[in-house]
């Protein structure tokens, strides 16, 4: 699963189970490096579940994980109509994702069936060409995924063999009528500086694309606070909390031991880490945001992965640099594409005001850092 996305309500909780260790396929960005035979059994993940169900709360995410979602679908199936059959004390929902490879047509009348109370995102990478690259030549259903979950993103993740198809794969897909959240893969190997100037010819594509077509839905790399941005050049803040990793999210291991997440658990990590996680040895005070993020701006919301910043830089807060200048120019093609707007308007509001306040204080700040 490429990232976890719980939607909690209030006072909500997010399980996930470890259903299965095996897949079918070795994306070439994947963290799960060795492919084991390892599944969850229909009781264990019953006793679970259980005590999470009997409790007075907000509702209960229940994500499937691994390894391929599907492969584990023995389990799944009665797990999911034992939990509908049931008399629980709070509302819950269940969560996957799948490479999208194993559905026949069995398979998709069950999951229409009980698509109100389980959600499960596909992992597509964008063109065709590129989802052969990372993954091989599969006949994969988009069709299927986007009429059953509308609401649902597809996965789309990008590397540095494919970031120059970043573009045309986005549009690829929404104009399929799917949402697409794209992601950039976290790797041990930094991105080059060729890769981040293509990333950010791409992002101008993508400009290009929804200054002609408006109506498509956005991608998260054009979604951004400016004001939030700009009242954090003077007030800067540290993001403490930027998952749910051990708290208020809890993984449990096909034998029924829980850890922080699915990275943080023998699914990914060798002996000698996982110690380290069993010892408490990872989390310290302050640790996840490193110096160099103290001051930014946009550390609030700049995306990282803890539990990969402890697979492959053994530290929670060792950001990798890739995501940092990613996030840097998405910023600024945010501003780019807010200031062709803010342009063509014939009308300036006041909100409208204040973002182009905002935008001027963070022109101003990037001005001093290319300076420093």
């Amino acid at each position: 699963m490429d990232r976890m996305d719980c939607l909690n309500e209030a006072n909500g909780e997010a399980v996930g189970l470890l259903t299965t260790y095996r897949c079918n396929l070795s994306c070439k960005y994947c963290y799960v490096q060795t492919k084991r035979n390892k599944d969850m059994s229909l009781d264990m993940a019953k006793s679970i579940l259980e005590p999470f169900l009997m409790k007075k709360a907000g509702r209960l995410d229940i994500t499937f994980m691994g390894g391929e979602t599907l492969l584990a679908i023995e389990v799944i199936r009665p797990l999911v109509e034992w939990v509908e059959s049931g008399n629980w004390n709070r509302p819950y929902r269940f969560f996957g994702s799948t490479n999208g490879t194993l559905l026949n047509d069995e398979l998709k009348n069950w999951l229409r069936k009980y698509a109100n109370v389980f959600t499960l995102g596909l992992s597509y990478d964008g063109l065709p060409s590129a989802q052969s690259h990372n993954r091989g030549m599969y006949n994969i259903d988009l069709d299927f995924f986007i009429q059953t979950w509308p609401e649902q993103p597809i996965q789309m993740t990008i590397n540095t063999d494919t970031v120059g198809q970043m573009a045309d794969g986005v549009i690829y897909l929404l104009d399929k009528d799917a949402l697409v959240h794209p992601n950039v893969a976290y790797e041990a190997k930094e991105w080059t500086e060729n890769d981040i100037t293509e990333y950010a010819i791409q992002l101008d594509k993508l400009i290009n694309y929804y200054n002609n077509n408006p109506e498509k839905p956005l991608i998260s790399q054009f979604i951004h606070n400016l004001n939030e941005y700009a009242d954090n050049i003077d007030n800067p803040k540290e993001l403490k909390e930027v998952c749910g990793a051990g708290n208020g999210f809890q993984v449990f291991d096909t034998d029924g031991e829980s850890y922080p997440c699915h990275i943080l658990s023998p699914l990914v990590l060798s002996d000698e880490k996982l110690q380290k996680v069993k010892n408490g040895q990872i989390y310290q005070a302050g640790a996840n945001s490193n110096s160099e993020c103290l001051s930014c701006p946009y550390t609030t919301t700049c995306p990282t992965c803890i539990a990969c910043n402890f697979l492959y830089r053994d530290g929670l807060q060792n950001r990798d640099k890739t995501h940092c200048q990613i996030m840097k120019l998405e910023v600024k093609a945010f501003i780019k594409k807010e200031v062709q707007r803010l342009a063509a308007k014939e009308k300036i509001t006041p909100e409208d005001a204040t973002e182009i306040d905002a935008i001027k204080q963070l022109l101003e700040y990037e001005t001093a850092q290319n300076k420093s």
